[in-house]
Formats: C-alpha cells, sequence, structure tokens
C-alpha cells in the first residue's frame, strides 16, 4: 500500500475526532448558554450546570478515556498526513495540528481541571459561578479551533479537487493536439490533376520557328 493510499485514513481520522469534539462541546451547550450568555439571577442555571459537570466529574474513568482516545486518534491523523507533506499544502496541515493541539491544550488546562473541581469543591482563588463560566467560555474557544480544522481540511480537499480537474484539463487538451497533429501527418498530399500538368507543360513548350 502506497502511503498515497494512507492519507484518506489520516483526513477521515481529524475529521471524525473533530466532530466528535464538538459533539462533547454540543451536549455542554443547553448548560452553558444559561451561565455565560444569560444573566440569572435566582442561580439555578449554576446549580444545573454544577450538577451535570459533577456527573461529567464522577463518570466512570473509562468514560473520559474514551474522549482522550479520540482526541489521540486525531493527532494520528495529522501525523500520518504530515509525514509526507504536499509542498503546496503542508501549512493547512500544520494549522490542523496547531488548531488541534489548542483544543487539547484548553481541555486539559481549563475543563478537566473545572470539572474535577465541580466534583471536590475546591475552585482555587475563584468562586463556582466564575469557574463555572471559565469552562463554558473555554468551550467556546475550543469551538472556534475545532471549526478551523475543519475549514482547513475543506479548504484542503478543495485545493486538491481544483488542482486535479486543471491537470485532467490540461492533460486532455495535449492529447487532443497531439491527435490532431497525427491526423494532419499522416493525411496523404492530393495528386497535382492532369490538365493543370498538361497545362504546364504546354505552358514551358516554346514554339518552334517556322522554315522558309
Amino acid at each position: 500500500m502506497a502511503y498515497k493510499d494512507i492519507v484518506p485514513v489520516g483526513t477521515g481520522l481529524i475529521i471524525s475526532a473533530t466532530s466528535f469534539g464538538l459533539g462533547v462541546i454540543y451536549s455542554n451547550l443547553p448548560y452553558d448558554f444559561g451561565t455565560l450568555w444569560n444573566y440569572d439571577p435566582t442561580g439555578k442555571a449554576f446549580e444545573k450546570s454544577l450538577a451535570h459537570y459533577t456527573t461529567w466529574a464522577e463518570a466512570p474513568m473509562f468514560v473520559h478515556h474514551i474522549l482522550h482516545f479520540v482526541f489521540f486518534l486525531g493527532l494520528v491523523g495529522c501525523f500520518i498526513k504530515l509525514y509526507k507533506p504536499i509542498e503546496d499544502a503542508k501549512y493547512f496541515e500544520y494549522g490542523t495540528l496547531g488548531l488541534v493541539m489548542i483544543s487539547i491544550i484548553i481541555y486539559l488546562t481549563n475543563l478537566r481541571v473545572g470539572i474535577n473541581s465541580c466534583s471536590s469543591g475546591d475552585w482555587g482563588e475563584v468562586d463556582m459561578p466564575t469557574g463555572i463560566n471559565v469552562m463554558a467560555a473555554s468551550q467556546v474557544m475550543m469551538i472556534v479551533a475545532l471549526i478551523g480544522v475543519l475549514v482547513l481540511q475543506g479548504g484542503l480537499y478543495y485545493a486538491s479537487w481544483y488542482d486535479e480537474k486543471l491537470k485532467k484539463e490540461f492533460f486532455e487538451q495535449e492529447a487532443a493536439e497531439a491527435a490532431k497533429a497525427a491526423e494532419k501527418d499522416t493525411k496523404p498530399e492530393e495528386p497535382v490533376s492532369a490538365s493543370k500538368s498538361s497545362g504546364s507543360s504546354s505552358g514551358n513548350t516554346k514554339p518552334k520557328k517556322r522554315s522558309k
């Protein structure tokens, strides 16, 4: 199997991991929307969000490891495509890896620490509402980064498709011109007509002088 046959696998891993991450964030959106984007003087939205993230934090470890494994697959996809990147598209791949790493770092430093604080009740130097809103804002940044991954991969796919289209049109045009030239070379020359030949002969013959 050639390397070019494995490249689509890398693209699939990146898109799948990115979509999975966006799905996880979407599942938290109903709780984050009530705390980050709406003003709730009663504090019930924060209580619901706290209960939600506490449930997530206290879930069995294999639930968390599923998410970590999906992140790992996304990184594997990035490294597959960066092994022998196309010169014109390597910055798309580097940008994809950078955005994936940004998402993972935000998850580990803000979101992961935040859900552990929900479970333990230790919020450090901030209070509970601020900590929950930090988690919600962090997920907004993750959304921007992950959508950026999809945009880069979509742009890379379009650029590859358009390049192949131009190459196909160029080769088809070259083949048509070559066939036309070959047909012109093999076409037999038209024979000279008899009348034209006799006319030329009579024109070239000088009249003889009449003898006295």
